[in-house]
């Protein structure tokens, strides 16, 4: 490939010529090798390997055709593309309902899994997280809303009564709503040296990160715009974790740590916790 190729042009013939780039990655063939695994005419074939050869992608040696490095190269970025838009289309619906700002990485759909709130189980998005918190020995959380009670019930337990760890990092608004609303059971699990709570401006969705001894599953929640599940994503691939846990610690880093405001105990904690009197597990 001359160095000065047009790289769109390039895109452009992988995308018409793909089938017998990749014919010759498995190894050379002749043009009547190709006119007959392609199922294609004598012509299309030759004006094929005549569009590739001339884009540097694959040479003629005799009477036999060979992909070059650079056409391996091409096609396996091709290849990358093609599985990056497909993952693009397969979660668009969810992906639409986030803000145009909104960062998720290509890891994170590369081998997920969705969930949607649709009849007849519009709850499954909500009830897989409840599932996978409640083996959970650590949550890292980013949270917008007090949206299930049973998951909520689970990460109290599990910090106060399973000895595990939890981190979430809430939205300035829902952080205000848990220090008048529900003091008692996040001072229950503050107590513990367990728990870190963080305030963040805003978030673009939720970010779950859950550890159970099968090993950790990223999840990104969706809300539609009438402030209801749309669905999740889930992934517990290496690369999707690693995204996760990056996205995290960013923000993080750019939240407030308001633990101690869970501190303060005897009759403030009293006082607080009359408004979740009933155990306090039916949000986060």
């Amino acid at each position: 490939m001359r160095g000065d190729g047009n790289s769109a042009d390039v895109r452009q013939l992988l995308s018409q010529r793909a089938d017998a780039l990749s014919t010759l990655l498995e190894g050379d063939r002749t043009k009547s090798e190709l006119t007959e695994e392609l199922d294609v005419s004598r012509s299309t074939v030759d004006r094929a390997v005549r569009e590739l050869e001339s884009n540097g992608l694959v040479r003629r040696e005799g009477g036999t055709v060979t992909a070059t490095l650079s056409g391996r190269l091409a096609y396996d970025s091709y290849r990358r593309f093609c599985a990056e838009t497909e993952h693009v289309v397969e979660f668009g619906d969810l992906l639409a309902e986030l803000p145009p700002t909104a960062t998720i990485g290509h890891e994170m759909l590369d081998g997920a899994t969705a969930y949607r709130s649709e009849p007849p189980a519009t709850g499954r998005p909500a009830n897989e997280i409840t599932a996978l918190i409640a083996e959970g020995t650590r949550l890292r959380a980013c949270a917008t809303a007090v949206n299930d009670s049973a998951a909520a019930e689970q990460f109290y337990r599990m910090v106060t009564e399973r000895g595990g760890e939890g981190a979430v990092v809430y939205a300035s608004s829902l952080a205000d709503h848990l220090r008048e609303e529900y003091f008692r059971t996040h001072h229950e699990m503050a107590a513990t040296g367990r728990f870190r709570a963080y305030e963040i401006d805003s978030l673009p969705y939720e970010l779950f990160l859950i550890d159970t001894d099968e090993g950790v599953t990223a999840v990104v929640l969706v809300y539609n715009d009438a402030g209801t599940i749309h669905g999740a994503i889930f992934n517990d691939t290496d690369a999707a974790v690693e995204w996760a846990e990056e996205r995290f610690e960013s923000l993080v880093e750019a939240a407030i740590e308001f633990t101690n405001d869970f501190h303060l105990g005897g009759v403030e904690a009293d006082q607080a916790g009359e408004a979740d009197a009933d155990g306090g597990t039916n949000a986060e």
